[in-house]
């Protein structure tokens, strides 16, 4: 016989704890979202999605913030908040490493299901994890290169605006998302319990004003959205002014007989500078010839993909190729590394894009204490960077073991932004009938929270910023 506490505790346990353990049994095949980077920052990109039936991630990309030490930024990459070999698929919006950085770490900790993606994106996956495993191999050894052909042997690749059925039956579709080559956003549409569910994660939206490619693809309904935040509280310069900028700094450079340094990212921003560069001098914008140089073998390579896809291209540019002027070939560009110290005006694109790295470091120790050369910065520059010292004024500049004069002059044009901003982004989300909830992630704190209230303000939908680690159950429509 029971003594008197225990029957007690026996009517706590089914009185209070029972409701709870079935409202959790209950939850057990209720869909749901967890946010599992780019919460709070731009990097890292990674959301799990439970069907009720399957376990998705859309993405799974690197924590590259700058600033942080390398011993927390790989504990953030080595921290997965979910067991691998449970993930079912991944779906993946595009190759940036913030974006895919992370599968072979997956892979190697036992994910063993299937990747799919644009076939644009898996020709820049090919490339784009080799370059990774490199780069992390100095540092923080999180894959291999064999980690590396696993993943690639994995890749699904999928045509945009077909729909495609998982075995769990699960639809999901690619639309353009106008931001690299074979960018997309990924549209999701399952039953579970007799109920429909759907949701958009829009991956980075592009730039209208970029050239290149196809303007983001346009949907009216949808349950949920994910959308990112990076220009969430920002606007670009006007593009108009920015290309007049662009073209003047140039020939006044190589008027001089100097130099054009362009810190660029070997993936979208080094093909868009060609893009800009190569009409110029088709519209004799330039006093005088100038070699390109591109110094990069990666940044090279992407080129070649983006001639390969040229089905991708905007109207525009498919017009030019249709009257014979190719829009990232011309008789000066040079796809390879320069001599040490070039005689006469060039201009050179060189990686990292925020010259913290890479090979564009040769080139500012070499050309920064030229008063006739420049600096043209395409991109953000954070806080201590190279970049943002050169563009406050920074008379000095230590680079490596060497410390340098300033004498070269340093520009920022954001127009040349891969991402939209928040006017932008409004203007996209107006062409949407319905959206239950939307979700705003890859962004810093302020950048995510003004999206947040500026969309709740200037439309009818609602908009919440999830925090890091967040599980949301999802509601049928």
């Amino acid at each position: 016989m029971k003594k008197p506490g225990a029957i007690i505790l026996s009517f706590i346990f089914l009185g209070v704890l029972s409701p709870l353990l079935f409202l959790n049994a209950a939850a057990d095949n209720t869909p749901y979202l967890k946010f599992c980077g780019a919460n709070g920052t731009i990097f890292g990109t990674c959301h799990l999605l439970y069907t009720g039936k399957s376990t998705i991630l859309l993405d799974c990309g690197l924590f590259q913030e700058e600033g942080y030490p390398k011993r927390e930024v790989d504990r953030r990459n080595r921290f997965l908040p979910f067991q691998p070999r449970d993930i079912d698929y991944i779906l993946v919006t595009h190759a940036h490493g913030d974006h895919i950085g992370r599968i072979p770490y997956l892979v190697r900790k036992g994910f063993a299901g299937k990747i799919y993606c644009t076939e644009a994106t898996a020709q820049v996956a090919r490339e784009m994890l080799k370059l990774l495993a490199w780069i992390l191999s100095h540092d923080s050894p999180l894959y291999n290169q064999h980690h590396v052909e696993a993943t690639l042997k994995r890749l699904v690749p999928c045509r945009y605006n077909r729909t495609y059925t998982l075995p769990d039956g699960l639809r999901f579709r690619f639309l353009e998302a106008g931001h690299i080559i074979g960018s997309a956003m990924i549209y999701l549409d399952f039953e579970q319990g007799g109920d429909d569910y759907s949701l958009l994660f829009t991956g980075d939206i592009g730039n209208p004003a970029a050239p290149l490619l196809r303007p983001q693809d346009i949907v009216e309904d949808v349950d949920y959205l994910i959308c990112e935040s990076t220009y969430g509280n920002r606007l670009h310069s006007n593009a108009a002014d920015d290309m007049k900028k662009f073209a003047e700094t140039i020939n006044t450079a190589i008027n001089r007989g100097g130099k054009v340094i362009i810190p660029c990212y070997v993936l979208a921003r080094t093909q868009n500078i060609l893009y800009f560069i190569n009409k110029m001098i088709r519209d004799k914008k330039f006093d005088r010839s100038f070699n390109v140089y591109v110094d990069s073998i990666y940044a090279n390579k992407m080129t070649r993909i983006y001639r390969k896809n040229s089905q991708l291209f905007n109207e525009e540019t498919k017009k030019e190729i249709r009257q014979r002027k190719p829009p990232l070939s011309f008789p000066t560009l040079k796809e390879h590394k320069p001599e040490e110290k070039i005689i006469g005006p060039a201009v050179i694109l060189a990686p990292s894009g925020m010259a913290n790295v890479g090979s564009i470091r040769t080139h500012l120790t070499n050309y920064l204490p030229d008063p006739d050369s420049v600096v043209i910065f395409v991109g953000y520059q954070p806080e201590g960077m190279i970049g943002r010292k050169l563009l406050e004024g920074a008379k000095w500049m230590k680079i490596g073991e060497k410390t340098v004069p300033v004498r070269a002059k340093s520009y920022y044009l954001s127009s040349f932004s891969g991402h939209a901003d928040y006017h932008q982004i409004i203007t996209w989300l107006k062409n949407f009938q319905r959206i239950r909830e939307i979700f705003i992630v890859h962004g810093q704190p302020d950048s995510s929270k003004y999206l947040a209230e500026y969309i709740e303000a200037h439309t009818l939908f609602k908009a919440m910023v999830p925090k890091f680690l967040q599980k949301i159950y999802l509601t049928p429509n």
